[in-house]
């Protein structure tokens, strides 16, 4: 695939059809899976957990309907309530985070709020942390979503071994050591919130989250550990933005 937009980086994964089943009695969670994650691609289906114990759990399967993974709700909490931590500082209560974003790669979700979005962020930004090198980028569509992470960014970019980039549609006119600023006037740096990381030397680490803004405040979108998928998008932004 040659791409030629941000959004084209959703037809990578268009077709990674999956099915979530939702084993719950609680119809909240049901609800507020549907409203995530139910696409085109991702189909959310409801089973009661009869007589089994506990909260209740999720099975992904693919396009043919094989088991690929299963998940307790519990494990969801990190995308449907998240908390907010800086990459340098895994998270070490409850469920590994890093399990339930490769649970859902290549799953595009329906709607996520900015919270969400920054947990997701945090995740590949962590793998950034942990590697050391490679390169780093990140659009963040608005001065103001910029300048309320200049702390973070800014503690990247003091690794010289890390590359940082960041992207947003407007002026931006403060320092950012170590850092390299893009700006645009509008278009998709405004429309699309992204974070990218190449994994390093290797690549092994590599990730990516694409989401668009479709109405205020809400999302769709994202993110993937597959290198074809993050090398186009890297490729795409070095591109079109002499980044």
């Amino acid at each position: 695939m040659t791409m030629r937009s941000l959004r084209d980086a959703f037809e990578a994964v268009n077709q990674r059809y999956k099915t979530l089943e939702i084993y719950t009695d609680d119809e909240s969670v049901v609800t507020a899976l549907r409203r995530g994650f139910e696409t085109r691609t991702a189909e959310v289906t409801h089973r009661p957990l009869g007589l089994l114990d506990g909260t209740g759990f999720v099975i992904v399967r693919d396009a043919e309907g094989a088991f690929r993974g299963a998940l307790g709700l519990e494990g969801f909490e990190a995308i449907l309530s998240p908390t907010d931590h800086p990459p340098w500082e895994l998270a070490d209560a409850g469920p590994d985070p890093a399990y339930l974003f490769d649970f859902l790669e290549n799953t595009l979700f329906a709607s996520a709020t900015r919270d969400q979005l920054l947990a997701t962020s945090r995740e590949i930004e962590e793998r950034a942390w942990r590697v050391g090198a490679g390169r780093l980028y990140a659009g963040f569509q608005r001065p103001a979503a910029l300048r309320a992470q200049t702390g973070v960014y800014e503690r990247f970019g003091a690794r010289d071994s890390i590359d940082v980039t960041v992207f947003l549609a407007g002026e931006w006119s403060t320092p950012l050591e170590g850092v390299s600023v893009v700006t645009g006037s509008g278009g998709e740096l405004g429309a699309f919130w992204f974070v990218v990381f190449d994994g390093g030397e290797d690549g092994r680490h590599c990730g990516a989250l694409v989401a668009e803004e479709r109405d205020p405040g809400e999302y769709a979108g994202f993110w993937t550990f597959e290198p074809s998928i993050v090398r186009e998008l890297i490729d795409y932004l070095e591109t079109s933005y002499d980044a």
